[in-house]
C-alpha cells in the first residue's frame, strides 16, 4: 500500500515556504524598482508542465482478477487447478504428503492498491482567470488477495488442512482529460482555482496469476486447447476505453515564469473489464502537484 504521508508533507512544505520565499525575494532584490511581481497580463498563452501525485482508486472489489468465471474465453480458477499438467505441478509444490486437494474459497475482496501517478500538462491561458487544460496521467495498478485450498489429511486424523495462496492482478491506466480552469481570486501570488471537464481512460490488463510454492501460474484469459485439454492458451486482452468526468480544486502559486499547482482531482468513471461483470460509475481520487512553465512572459 502506497504511503501518502511523504506526498502530503511535500504539499504542506510548499504551501509554507513559497510565500516566504517570494516575499523575501521581492524585498531584497526588487525593493525600490518598478518591477511588478504579479502581472495579470503575463499569464497568457501556452504553458506546459509535469504532474506527480498519488492515485487513490475506489474500494470496489477488483473482481476481474479473483479467478471466477468471466464468460467465454476465460477459464475459472476452480477448473484451471485441475487441468492435468497444472495439477501435476501443484502436487510437486505441495509435497508428497498431499494426495488430494480442492478449492475451498475464492478471494473474498480484491481491492486496487494506492499507487503513484505521473503525467504531463498542456494549457492555453486566455487571461489570468480562464484557461483550457489538457492533462495526461499514467498509473500502474495492482491488486493482491488470496484463495484457499483444502488438503485431505493423510496422517489418519479426520480434519482437513487449509492453506491460503496468493492471487494477483495488474493493469495500466492512461487518463486523458480536457478541462476548463477558472481562477477564484483576483491576481495575487497565491490563489485558488476550480477545474472541470471530461476524462477518457484507457486500460491495458497486464497480468493475472496465482502462486503455489515456487511456481507462478498465469490465468489471464486462459483457455484449454488440443486433445485432452492439456494445452493452455493465454490470449491477450485488448485495450479497454471508457469515458467519465472530473472536477478539481486547487491552489496555484505564481513565480516569474512558473506556476505551481496543488490540486485534488476527483474522477467519476465506469471501468468495465469484462461484459460478464457489471460495472458502475465510481469515484477515483488524485491529489497531485503540477509544475507549469510559461512559454512566453511579458511584464516581468
Amino acid at each position: 500500500m502506497l504511503n501518502l504521508k511523504p506526498l502530503l508533507l511535500v504539499f504542506s512544505l510548499v504551501l509554507l515556504l513559497c510565500p516566504s520565499f517570494m516575499n523575501a525575494q521581492d524585498d531584497e532584490d526588487r525593493e525600490g524598482s518598478d518591477f511588478v511581481f504579479i502581472d495579470p497580463a503575463a499569464k497568457k498563452g501556452f504553458m506546459f508542465g509535469l504532474n506527480i501525485g498519488g492515485y487513490l482508486p475506489n474500494d470496489e472489489a477488483a473482481v476481474f482478477y479473483d479467478g471466477r468465471d468471466k464468460g467465454e474465453g476465460f477459464l475459472d480458477l476452480g477448473e484451471y487447478i485441475f487441468i492435468p499438467n497444472i495439477r501435476d505441478q501443484i502436487f510437486q509444490e505441495l509435497g508428497n504428503s498431499v494426495s488430494e486437494y480442492y478449492l475451498v474459497e475464492y478471494p473474498l475482496m480484491m481491492r486496487y492498491q494506492n499507487t503513484v501517478s505521473l503525467g504531463g500538462n498542456l494549457r492555453y491561458q486566455f487571461d489570468w482567470a480562464n484557461a483550457l487544460v489538457l492533462d495526461a496521467f499514467f498509473v500502474n495498478l495492482k491488486t493482491v488477495d488470496a484463495f484457499v485450498l483444502g488438503f485431505v489429511n493423510d496422517n489418519g486424523t479426520s480434519q482437513d488442512i487449509f492453506e491460503s495462496f496468493e492471487i494477483s492482478g495488474r493493469e495500466e491506466r492512461l487518463n486523458l482529460s480536457l478541462g476548463y480552469q477558472v481562477s477564484l481570486a483576483e491576481p495575487t501570488d497565491i490563489a485558488a482555482h476550480f477545474e472541470f471537464g471530461p476524462v477518457m481512460t484507457s486500460v491495458k490488463i497486464r497480468d493475472n496469476r496465482f502462486t503455489v510454492g515456487s511456481r507462478s501460474f498465469n490465468i489471464l484469459r486462459a483457455q484449454t486447447v488440443g486433445a485432452g485439454g492439456n494445452q493452455i492458451l493465454n490470449n491477450n486482452i485488448p485495450n479497454i476505453t471508457s469515458f467519465g468526468a472530473y472536477a478539481q480544486f486547487g491552489i496555484n502559486m505564481e513565480f516569474d515564469k512558473f506556476t505551481v499547482d496543488l490540486d485534488w482531482r476527483t474522477m467519476y468513471e465506469k471501468i468495465q473489464l469484462s461484459e460478464a461483470i457489471e460495472a458502475k460509475y465510481r469515484l477515483n481520487h488524485l491529489p497531485m502537484i503540477r509544475f507549469v512553465y510559461r512559454v512566453s512572459v511579458k511584464g516581468f
